[in-house]
């Protein structure tokens, strides 16, 4: 039988089997939804492509990305890509990260990560401009018990974040500073975005480059 999204609408978790899950998000048709499974139930959202997610979501991957080169971690930054366990889990956070010895480990070429393979992230992140509620909810409990290190949810409207550390057990607790990547405070990230809101992206760059720089100078 062939399914459409019409039978699992938008923005809403629906239970579905894995094999019908798979039809929908494998479907080239549908290549520009973002597809989470847990718990038997399924949710399709849109990529975003409203200016202020976007303009966060760019502004964090560079971000992350000179403060890992400036702190000359083993690290890669993957912007929205997906992951799948057969049969039990599918997510596609906006962005993810691999540290350490992991960072190299998925190959070129892959377009789905197979995590009966290849590790978990040690970092995801979601860009929440419309799906806060969900973010902070059921995703959250997703990313608890597949046990990824730590999550962070990005508030646009309120350029707040909200940072989880995830012990090995599933518990989760908040943190205000990153334990996978040492050092980095979520408050500086904060103060970026909020300078975003009457500042170019060139000039916020640039200011947080300094302020990273004189971090490293004067530990």
């Amino acid at each position: 039988m062939t399914l459409s999204l019409t039978q699992f609408p938008l923005n809403t978790w629906q239970k579905a089997n894995w094999d019908e899950f798979v039809q929908i998000a494998d479907d080239p048709k549908n290549s520009k939804l973002k597809g989470y499974y847990y718990q038997g139930h399924c949710r399709f959202e849109p990529m975003s492509t409203g200016s202020d997610h976007a303009n966060d979501h760019a502004l964090l991957l560079f971000m992350l990305t000179f403060w890992v080169g400036q702190r000359h971690l083993f690290a890669t930054v993957k912007d929205a890509c997906s992951y799948r366990q057969s049969g039990r889990h599918e997510f596609q956070p906006d962005i993810s990260v691999y540290v350490g010895e992991k960072a190299n480990r998925i190959p070129w070429g892959t377009r789905v990560v197979d995590l009966d393979t290849y590790p978990l992230p040690d970092l995801v992140i979601e860009i929440s401009d419309t799906s806060l509620a969900d973010d902070l909810g059921a995703k959250r409990l997703q990313y608890e018990d597949l046990g990824i290190p730590e999550y962070w949810i990005v508030a646009v409207e309120i350029q707040q974040i909200f940072g989880f550390a995830i012990s090995p057990d599933g518990s989760s607790r908040r943190i205000r500073t990153s334990q996978v990547l040492p050092g980095l405070g979520l408050n500086l990230l904060e103060q970026a975005l909020q300078r975003s809101r009457t500042e170019h992206q060139a000039a916020v760059t640039a200011w947080f480059m300094e302020q990273v720089k004189h971090q490293f100078n004067h530990p």
